[in-house]
């Protein structure tokens, strides 16, 4: 595991990561290769079921918002595969039944989550 991710794990889900934690760790808030190494490990983690759903996407969401300040809103130039992770996650997050009683983990973060970790992710 990462000192990141090990570093916001020690925290625990009550801290947020600022964008000066992903300062400290990457060195600036544009670093696509920070991004991807993090997401991609966040991804593995979760996908071996070492890391929580909550956990995931909310340091997902964290960081989504420091690459926003460092690429800037709306720009074409999040990397590859941060943002497809970053989505999966986002998924999770709603349900698209009226009476909730779709499960939007299991059946959109999950699948797409083990994709991108079969895709990108060697052992």
């Amino acid at each position: 595991m990462s000192d990141f991710v090990q570093s916001a794990l020690a925290r625990g889900p009550e801290h947020r990561t600022t964008h000066s934690d992903v300062i400290e760790w990457a060195g600036t808030l544009d670093s696509g290769n920070f991004y991807n190494a993090t997401a991609l490990q966040i991804a593995r983690l979760y996908n071996d079921g070492e890391l929580t759903y909550s956990f995931c996407d909310a340091l997902m969401n964290d960081l989504w918002s420091a690459a926003q300040a460092g690429f800037g809103a709306g720009s074409n130039h999040v990397p590859q595969p941060f943002f497809d992770i970053y989505e999966a996650f986002d998924a999770g997050e709603y349900h698209r039944k009226p009476d909730k009683s779709d499960d939007p983990v299991a059946e959109f973060t999950n699948p797409i989550i083990a994709e991108l970790v079969t895709r990108y992710c060697q052992y």
